[in-house]
C-alpha cells in the first residue's frame, strides 16, 4: 500500500519538474516548479486498488474522496496556472471582486472547494443541511489553512505529518489512508527541500482535503463547529499577520532565553 505510491512519485517528481510550464518565483525570488500537489494526487489514487483488501476498515466512503480531493486539486491547479499573485487572501479576492467586478480564480477555488465539501458531504449521507453545510465549511477553511503554510519549504508537508500523527492517534481507523500519504511526502519532500519543487495550491488543498475529509466522518458536529471557530480565528490572524514574521520573532525569543 506505501511502495506504490512511493514509486510513483519517485518516478514522476523527475519527469515533472523538467516540463517549462508552471514556474513560480519562491520567497528567495528563484523560479521554481509548482503545483507539485499533482503528483502527491496521482501517487495517492495509484494506492487505491489495495483499498480493496481493506473495506472493513475504512470509516468513510473512500470513492467519495478520490472525487472530492481530485476537485479540489484541479481548483488550486487552476490557481496556480493563472491565479493573480498580488491578490492574496478571502479578503484580496473579494476585494478584487467588490471593487472591479472581476471574479479571481482564487475566488473559484475557494466557493468551489465550498460547495464541493457541502455536496460530498450531502451524498455521503452527512446529515441534515446544517451538518452538511458545517463540514463543508470545514473542509474549506482547513484545505485553505494548508495554503496559507506553504510560503516555505516543507512548511505545509510537515504541519500535515504532525497534524495526521495527532490524529491517528485518535483515530486509528484513518491509518490506512494517510499512510500512503506519508510514503509519497517521504520521496516527494526531498526534491522541495532542495528547492526543485513545491506543492502549490494544488498541493496545500490536496493535504488539507486529504487530512480533513477522513476527519469530518470521525468528529462530532459540536467539535467540527469548535474547528471552524479555530480556523476562522486563524485565518483572521494570518491574513493580517504574515506567518513567517511571527515564526521568525518567536525563533528570536528562544534564541534569547
Amino acid at each position: 500500500m506505501v511502495l506504490v505510491p512511493v514509486a510513483v512519485a519517485h518516478f514522476l517528481v523527475p519527469i515533472f519538474i523538467k516540463k517549462e510550464r508552471n514556474v513560480a518565483i519562491n520567497f528567495q525570488g528563484k523560479n521554481i516548479k509548482t503545483s507539485g500537489g499533482i503528483i502527491l494526487f496521482a501517487a495517492f489514487c495509484a494506492a487505491q486498488p489495495m483499498y480493496l483488501f481493506y473495506r472493513e476498515t475504512e470509516p468513510f466512503p473512500h470513492g467519495l474522496m478520490i472525487i472530492y480531493l481530485g476537485v479540489i486539486t484541479m481548483l488550486g491547479l487552476a490557481d496556480d496556472l493563472w491565479g493573480d499573485s498580488k491578490c492574496k487572501g478571502f479578503r484580496g479576492h473579494l476585494g478584487k471582486f467588490w471593487a472591479k467586478g472581476k471574479i479571481s480564480t482564487g475566488l473559484c477555488k475557494a466557493a468551489g472547494g465550498f460547495f464541493c465539501g457541502i455536496s460530498i458531504s450531502f451524498l455521503a449521507g452527512g446529515g441534515g443541511w446544517t451538518e452538511c453545510l458545517l463540514k463543508g465549511t470545514f473542509l474549506a477553511l482547513f484545505s485553505n489553512f494548508f495554503n496559507f503554510l506553504d510560503t516555505r519549504p516543507v512548511r505545509a508537508s510537515g504541519m500535515f505529518l504532525i497534524f495526521s500523527l495527532v490524529f491517528m492517534i485518535f483515530f486509528k481507523e484513518i491509518c490506512f489512508t494517510l499512510f500512503p500519504l506519508w510514503g509519497v511526502l517521504y520521496t516527494y519532500l526531498f526534491w522541495e527541500l532542495n528547492a526543485k519543487v513545491m506543492l502549490g495550491d494544488a498541493g496545500a488543498y490536496f493535504l488539507g482535503g486529504a487530512l480533513g475529509f477522513p476527519l469530518i466522518f470521525r468528529f462530532t458536529t459540536v467539535w467540527i463547529a469548535l474547528f471552524i471557530i479555530l480556523l476562522l480565528f486563524l485565518h483572521y490572524y494570518l491574513e493580517k499577520y504574515s506567518l513567517s514574521v511571527f515564526l521568525e520573532k518567536l525563533k528570536d525569543k528562544v534564541e534569547c532565553l
